[in-house]
């Protein structure tokens, strides 16, 4: 019986010294699974209409390298980022545009009801990850914005800052 509680016993203590690494590896794995799951969110919702595979003159909407370029300045945090987004998705309006070129050229997005979850998830990772880009982006985004980086370089003045 002794033996059986040593033996027990001894089994426990291995395992809790093996937990750090595994518990560290499901962490590794799980933001790994976390990314891949919301780049599929993406694909899923967005790229019905923002698809960086489709042609330029095919274009439902603008792709999506092009709203998080719009949306994120050096300045902008991850959570204004998330919560703009959000705002745009429950009731996109010219006035939260911050998109005024694709507002003209696409017309103005029809709302989606998406639950929060799914919107934070496709945020975050639009944020945190590059996006792929259509073949045809350098160029337009050169001839829209110039050869500076971020928004405020290549806007023209008087342009209303404000996102599709």
């Amino acid at each position: 019986m002794r033996a059986l509680l040593f033996l027990a016993i001894l089994t426990f203590v291995i395992s809790c010294k093996e937990q750090p690494k595994k518990a560290e590896e499901t962490l590794t794995m799980s933001a790994e699974a976390l990314a891949e799951q919301r780049e599929q969110m993406m694909v899923t919702y967005c790229y019905q209409c923002h698809n960086p595979k489709t042609d330029r003159e095919s274009m439902l909407a603008p792709p999506m390298i092009g709203i998080k370029k719009h949306y994120i300045s050096d300045s902008t945090t991850k959570e204004v980022f998330v919560a703009d987004l959000q705002a745009w998705m429950k009731g996109p309006s010219e006035e939260k545009s911050k998109m005024p070129h694709a507002l003209e050229k696409f017309g103005l997005m029809s709302h989606q009801v998406y639950p929060d979850s799914v919107i934070v998830g496709i945020a975050e990772y639009l944020y945190d990850n590059e996006i792929e880009k259509p073949e045809w982006y350098q160029q337009h985004h050169k001839e829209m914005h110039g050869s500076g980086k971020g928004m405020g370089a290549g806007h023209k003045k008087g342009q209303k800052k404000g996102g599709q």
